[in-house]
C-alpha cells in the first residue's frame, strides 16, 4: 500500500482542503490511504473516512501543540488535549495509536530526551520541510535516519499537504491489506519512503490563507 501519513483539511486552522475533495485527489494520485492529521481536530479525518467508503484508507490523526513542539498522533479514536509532550504520546498510546515526531529538522531537533524514546516514528521525509529536493527508495533523509536510529524510532513519510496540489509529494509504502497490517508494519519499521520536495510557495501560501481565515471566518469553539 503507498499511503500519504501527513495532510490537512478545512478542519485545521490553516487548512484549505474540503474532507471530500481530500479523498478525491489521494484516490487520483494512486494513493491506496492517508492520514488525515488536522491541528487539534480529527473532524475532518472522521469526514473524510465517511466519505472514502472503504475504498480509500482513512487512518484518523491529529497534530498536536504541545509545550515541547507539535506530535503526530496516528489510529486515534478520539481528539487529544494535552500540553505536556509525554503526556501527549500517552494519550496516543491509550488509544493504540502512533506517536509520530514530524518535521523533526524543520527548525531545530532539541527535543527533550524522554520524549524522544517515548516515541514510536519520526517523519524520515516531510514534502514541506524536506532537507533533499527527492527521496525514491530509501529509509528518509541522513540527518534523520541518525536520530531514529539513536532512538529506535520507526520512519514515515507525509507530505503536509494543506493544498490539493501537494497530497501525494510524500509517500509510505508497506506491505499490507487492512489498516492493523498498516500500523504493524509502520512500528516494526517496516516502511519504504519516497517523495519530491514542495514548493516554498506553499507554506507562504498557507500563511496568507490562515491570516485571511482568521479576520474573515474565525473559528467557532468545537469543545
Amino acid at each position: 500500500m503507498i499511503l500519504d501519513l501527513h495532510t490537512h483539511t478545512c478542519w485545521s486552522f490553516d487548512g484549505f482542503l474540503d474532507p471530500v475533495r481530500l479523498v478525491r485527489v489521494a484516490r487520483a494520485r494512486g494513493l491506496d490511504g492517508i492520514a488525515v492529521t488536522d491541528h487539534g481536530e480529527i473532524g475532518g479525518a472522521e469526514e473524510a473516512r465517511r466519505a472514502a467508503g472503504g475504498d480509500l484508507l482513512v487512518v484518523v490523526g491529529q497534530e498536536i501543540e504541545t509545550r515541547g513542539g507539535e506530535l503526530l498522533g496516528l489510529f486515534l479514536r478520539e481528539r487529544i488535549v494535552a500540553e505536556d509532550p509525554l503526556e501527549a504520546v500517552g494519550a496516543i498510546h491509550d488509544q493504540g495509536g502512533i506517536a509520530v515526531l514530524p518535521h523533526p529538522f524543520a527548525r531545530s531537533c532539541t527535543i527533550d530526551e524522554r520524549v524522544a524514546r517515548a516515541l514510536d516514528a519520526c517523519e524520515g521525509f516531510n514534502a514541506r520541510h524536506a532537507g533533499v529536493a527527492r527521496l525514491e527508495g530509501t529509509g528518509g533523509e541522513d540527518r534523520v535516519m541518525e536520530f531514529a536510529r539513536r532512538y529506535g524510532l520507526s520512519l514515515t513519510a507525509g507530505s503536509d499537504a494543506h493544498f490539493a496540489r501537494e497530497v501525494g509529494r510524500a509517500r509510505t509504502q508497506v506491505t499490507a491489506s487492512s489498516e492493523e497490517e498498516v500500523r504493524e508494519r509502520i512500528l516494526r519499521g517496516d516502511t519504504v519512503l519516497s517523495g519530491r520536495r514542495s514548493s516554498p510557495f506553499n507554506r507562504l501560501a498557507t500563511v496568507l490563507w490562515r491570516s485571511w481565515r482568521a479576520l474573515r471566518h474565525p473559528e467557532p469553539d468545537r469543545d
